[in-house]
């Protein structure tokens, strides 16, 4: 008897340590390969992981609302042909274009522009975001 409770608690002991753990931080991938608990998403217009807040360029809200600031990113293609802009909403290509102002990337509702001192994001006409210090 007493050496099947014996056993009994072996087993016990061996399953219990046998349990799953959680994922370490960091180990986790997307379709991509990329680690989003790291900050790292894929860019189209590079073809490979970055995290936007490190690679891109920041741009802040024009009019902040409530007590949460969202910036959006900029990263161009090694070309410069295309930019993608990654802000709360999602990511969006847009393609270059020249004006008598200088560049700018535009899809059907976004515009970014480079001005001289400023980069700026339009979102249906309407300035949204802007960053100070062109690079």
């Amino acid at each position: 008897m007493q050496k099947k409770i014996f056993l009994a608690f072996c087993a016990l002991i061996c399953l219990s340590a046998c349990r799953a753990q959680a994922p370490l931080a960091g180990a986790d991938r997307d379709s991509h390969g990329c680690i989003p608990s790291a900050g790292g998403v894929w860019s189209q217009v590079l073809a490979q992981c970055v995290q936007p807040w490190r690679d891109g360029i920041a741009l802040t809200p024009v009019a902040p609302q409530g007590s949460a600031v969202f910036a959006a990113y900029v990263i161009l293609s090694e070309d410069g042909t295309q930019a993608e802009v990654f802000t709360k909403d999602g990511a969006f290509v847009l393609k270059r274009s020249f004006t008598p102002d200088g560049p700018q990337w535009t899809d059907r509702s976004h515009t970014l522009k480079r001005l001289p001192a400023a980069w700026e994001w339009y979102e249906n006409n309407t300035l949204t975001y802007r960053q100070d210090t062109a690079r």
